[in-house]
């Protein structure tokens, strides 16, 4: 028998009142009651939903283990459901559900305690890792110090470097993705970044690292993958000659559909909201009568959802930051609002890769869509590394783009900027951030 919970955070929000958007935890029931009240005896008509980001799976069958999974969508676990039950009866299952408990973060430290004692560089890699822990944003920190308490408990040496030898990364959030869910697209970003600061032998030896690692938890600790991210992994040669540029017609189309998942992002809580609503009091014979009944449902109240919903262009605005700015993706996703000064129309990043930084000069188009945005965390693009990139992916598809990286952005910004004649290679850098002058050589015939 499956059984299925939704564990999403709760959100209340009063039209075009941004700033009185509060979220709580799924057991806080009485809490968002409360606030309700609250706001409607203030005079406003608040509304409260539930979330589609975390779902609790537990699936016990007779003859078999039982399995418990969490999915950060209904669609998610519904298909894993569906998917477990057809492989049992055909018997072909297999048990992915250890590596969605365990992060890559998870993985690495348990690499660092039990593997890396066994390698003659052992403290060289160690100390590889350590620094993509740390590297990794405030959760990796936290690891990277209950590794270390472990280290101490089992009496072995705690290496306390006094200053940095390596080069830091800022594409490294990935890493606490749960192990089935990182892919390769997130690794190939972690490339890219890697390839502008530091040689390609580095980079090769770091996918060589990253290999070794996939091996050892698939292999040794028995994490069952449906496809391991590395197989695909491409080698820096590759990526070093690269030179995609994005047409208007495909920047038109990537827009439209970013758009199109804009406005999905907001209109399927309000749908599911109204279809909950209008089926509460019904009763089904079977789950596939319910399922028929409530795409009928949710046809007939998409358009009152869309009204009702209030979008919020995030997707539309990191595209056109991107490729107006030519900043980082890792900037980007970590820019806070207090960075942004909407009367000089500028941004401010005060730790950037090459450790300078440098400000950005936005163009009123982007002042006016990010204006837009809500201001409900300290961060500009409050929606997570995962959901841009994944949205990425799936609007490059719906517009018939074909590979597109969202790094490529950065090269097209520096692209157009060297193509209006104005600028000098010494400019080109300061606008950039590049460290080393010999990265925008490539630039050098676009500026004649």
């Amino acid at each position: 028998m499956a059984h299925i919970a939704n564990r999403s955070r709760f959100r209340v929000t009063v039209k075009n009142k941004p700033d009185l958007t509060q979220h709580f935890s799924f057991s806080k029931v009485a809490a968002v009651e409360a606030y309700m009240k609250e706001l409607r005896a203030q005079g406003y008509k608040p509304r409260a939903e539930q979330l589609d980001e975390s779902w609790l799976v537990r699936i016990r069958e007779r003859g078999h283990k039982p399995l418990e999974a969490t999915f950060e969508s209904e669609a998610a676990a519904t298909q894993f459901i569906e998917k477990t039950s057809e492989e049992r009866k055909r018997g072909l299952f297999i048990d992915y559900t250890a590596a969605l408990k365990v992060t890559f973060a998870d993985i690495l430290v348990r690499y660092l305690l039990e593997e890396t004692s066994r390698k003659k560089s052992g403290e060289v890699l160690a100390y590889v890792l350590e620094g993509w822990l740390e590297d990794s944003g405030p959760r990796g920190i936290e690891l990277l110090a209950q590794y270390r308490e472990e280290l101490r408990a089992r009496g072995r040496k705690v290496r306390q470097p006094k200053f940095k030898m390596r080069q830091p990364s800022t594409e490294l959030a990935w890493i606490h993705k749960r192990l089935a869910e990182v892919t390769t697209v997130d690794i190939e970003g972690f490339i890219d970044e890697r390839l502008e600061v530091v040689a390609k032998g580095t980079v090769d030896r770091e996918i060589d690292r990253l290999k070794a690692i996939f091996k050892v938890a698939l292999k040794v600790w028995d994490y069952n993958l449906a496809k391991n991210p590395m197989d695909a992994v491409r080698r820096p040669d590759f990526f070093n000659e690269r030179d995609r540029r994005i047409s208007a017609d495909e920047e038109r189309r990537l827009l439209e559909a970013l758009a199109q998942l804009d406005l999905e992002r907001a209109v399927q809580p309000v749908l599911r909201e109204l279809a909950d609503q209008e089926m509460s009091n019904m009763q089904f014979t079977s789950p596939s009568a319910r399922k028929k009944v409530l795409v009928e449902v949710r046809n007939r109240l998409r358009a009152q959802a869309e009204e009702e919903a209030h979008v919020e262009p995030y997707l539309q605005a990191f595209y056109l930051f991107q490729v107006m700015t030519g900043a980082r993706r890792g900037e980007t996703v970590n820019l806070t609002w207090d960075r942004i000064d909407f009367e000089a129309k500028t941004a401010y990043l005060p730790e950037t890769k090459n450790g300078r930084a440098r400000k950005l000069a936005l163009r009123q188009d982007l002042i006016d869509i990010l204006a837009e945005l809500p201001k409900n965390t300290a961060f500009v693009f409050d929606v997570g590394l995962d959901h841009i990139v994944g949205a990425w992916d799936k609007a490059c598809s719906m517009a018939g783009i074909q590979d597109l990286r969202i790094h490529d952005c950065r090269h097209e910004a520096l692209s157009r900027l060297a193509e209006t004649g104005k600028f000098s290679i010494p400019e080109l850098q300061v606008f950039s951030g590049h460290r080393d002058i010999r990265m925008l050589m490539r630039y050098a015939q676009v500026l004649g």
